[in-house]
């Protein structure tokens, strides 16, 4: 298949992915979350079952127009070429950056912000996805540094730092569940803030 082709394919996953999440938001806005079964939301949005779970791997993830984390390789080069910030506060940008990766170009914000305040089932698979996102950042991580050269601190210390990154994405998505929404996000900073300070106050 040439590239035209493989464009065009591509704008049909995208088409079908914006189509289904939609077909999801207006049914749990019409039934409820409960009733908004998989069933209902591929019949409306034109597919069947089974190719819902081409796309989505279940409801909420419909829902909030989600799929698998991937590592943005700009974000990655940030993280690795910024040598100027700390690497604290780079993991974490780094962290969002993949777990960003995960909303369907084409979703509403305000719809997502909006259901998430709503479903506790949604917020739990948001949190869900911070952690696929730090195993991913991980990865991504050994892989580049294993590329490169020997990695900048110990494996114990990446890891930690890395653990640490993910449980600041958790406090920030907990007082705001629209920290993810930008990569500059005021709720994201406030939550470094609020961990240099209380390292600062234990050291």
């Amino acid at each position: 298949m040439g590239i035209a082709g493989t464009g065009l394919r591509e704008r049909h996953r995208q088409q079908v992915l914006v189509d289904l999440h939609d077909a999801a938001v207006s049914l749990v806005d019409q039934v409820g979350f409960a009733d908004a079964t998989i069933d209902l939301i591929a019949g409306r949005a034109g597919v069947s079952r089974r190719t819902f779970f081409n796309y989505y791997a279940s409801k909420e993830d419909a829902v909030l127009g989600a799929t698998p984390p991937t590592v943005p390789e700009e974000a990655l080069s940030t993280f690795v070429d910024e040598v100027d910030a700390d690497p604290f506060t780079r993991t974490v940008g780094l962290i969002v950056a993949i777990v960003r990766s995960t909303f369907v170009a084409g979703t509403v914000i305000e719809e997502r912000r909006g259901l998430i305040a709503r479903y506790p089932q949604l917020r739990e698979r948001m949190a869900q996805l911070v952690v696929a996102a730090e195993t991913l950042t991980e990865v991504a991580l050994s892989e580049r540094f294993a590329r490169s050269g020997p990695q900048p601190r110990s494996a114990e210390s990446s890891r930690a730092l890395l653990m640490l990154a993910g449980t600041v994405l958790r406090y920030a998505y907990l007082s705001d569940p629209q920290a993810f929404e930008s990569a500059d996000s005021a709720a994201v900073q406030a939550a470094i803030s609020v961990f240099r300070n209380a390292l600062r106050e234990i050291s």
